[in-house]
């Protein structure tokens, strides 16, 4: 059946009325938005399923949230913070890609998609877990320098990981994809976006201050993330690279908070159609209410959960806290969101019913262990008592 211009319209209309319902009660109820928009997705998704227009609107949301992780941080910083958590990094990487990956393997999966599957477990949610720390003034604690400082390192890994595997699940002949030609891909498009922040970011910075406060002005900000965001999906890398590396490129200017600002509603807005689409994509379908399936993804959920933990203990120690702020590090990280959605995408349409339901259920665990995160570590380290 295919949908007329009205039906898009009255799809589109009734989608956002409902998603600003649900958005009001998980404000209400200070409960993230993103699982609530998801769930939604779930209950009312196969009355969209038809309509291919607004998966394109859903790609833009893609495109909008990594272009806003890009800006959080410059090149200087990305480095900076990259030469302080890399060892934090590195056990994050073992814990939460290698070990899903072995163990994924060991259980049956082929290669390739436990491959997929250890990238799926591998990113904390960037959006859930800054969100928490705001909304529970967490800020100035102790263990939120290394909370964030391991988002950056998994915000720059992650789109890198994205473009290795979607050149891999691009071609019709998988062992014909030589990895080294990704790399080097890859390579090309941060050398050039490098090279444009060292040569034009002076003039780039002066043309924003010129029309930022100009209708044209969203034109030239969208337009060229867009584009960019374009270019890198024809190259066979990812269109999340694009944005993320424009986002950074747009911070060297230092004129990252006003372009977040103009930009806002249209993130909003895309970001939570996206989330509504990724739920309206979770089929819970027969084969996953055998009991060999459930226990696989327990088994996942209970390695994914266990892992950031030790990532963020180990880490936390590492990086000079004590044990109770390493604890609520390492609760606080749990999660997983948009990174593993984007993931999910590239998976094998046999598989993506099992990835979203597991990546629905870690999102919703990561988000209970994050919100009580300090009462537990609390409960586990009991605090001195002063004679």
């Amino acid at each position: 059946m295919e949908y007329s211009s009205v039906n898009f319209l009255l799809s589109l209309g009734l989608i956002t009325l409902v998603l600003f319902i649900v958005g009001l009660i998980g404000k209400f109820l200070k409960f993230p938005t993103i699982i609530l928009f998801i769930l939604i997705g779930i209950i009312f998704g196969k009355y969209v399923h038809e309509d291919k227009t607004l998966e394109h609107l859903s790609e833009i949301g893609i495109v909008l949230l990594f272009f806003y992780l890009g800006l959080e941080f410059n090149i200087a910083r990305a480095i900076d913070v990259a030469k302080r958590i890399w060892v934090v990094g590195f056990i994050d990487l073992f814990f939460n890609f290698f070990v899903p990956l072995i163990v994924l393997n060991i259980l049956g999966f082929e290669f390739l998609v436990s491959i997929l599957g250890g990238a799926i477990a591998y990113a904390s949610s960037s959006a859930i877990t800054s969100k928490i720390i705001v909304d529970e003034k967490r800020i100035a604690n102790p263990e939120t320098e290394m909370i964030l400082g391991l988002m950056v390192f998994e915000d720059i890994i992650a789109p890198i990981m994205l473009a290795v595997l979607a050149g891999f699940l691009s071609g019709q002949n998988i062992e014909g994809i030589v990895i080294g030609i990704i790399a080097l891909k890859v390579l090309a498009v941060f050398s050039f976006v490098f090279l444009v922040s060292i040569t034009f970011k002076n003039q780039l910075a002066f043309l924003i201050d010129k029309i930022l406060n100009e209708d044209l002005f969203i034109l030239f900000a969208f337009g060229g993330l867009i584009t960019f965001a374009g270019l890198t999906y024809s190259l066979g890398l990812s269109e999340a690279l694009g944005a993320f590396l424009v986002g950074m490129l747009i911070s060297e200017t230092g004129k990252s908070e006003e372009v977040e600002k103009s930009m806002l509603s249209i993130r909003d807005l895309a970001v939570a159609i996206f989330f509504f689409l990724f739920g309206a994509n979770i089929v819970l379908d027969e084969k996953l209410l055998n009991i060999k399936t459930i226990l696989v993804l327990i088994i996942l959920i209970v390695i994914s959960a266990v892992g950031k933990f030790l990532t963020g203990y180990l880490g936390g120690k590492i990086y000079g806290l004590s044990k109770r702020a390493s604890i609520t590090a390492g609760f606080s990280i749990i999660n997983r969101g948009e990174f593993s959605i984007v993931i999910s995408k590239l998976s094998p349409t046999a598989y993506l019913s099992f990835f979203g339901v597991y990546i629905f259920f870690i999102a919703l665990i990561g988000i209970f262990f994050a919100q009580y995160a300090p009462k537990l570590s609390k409960l586990i380290v009991k605090p001195k008592q002063h004679k």
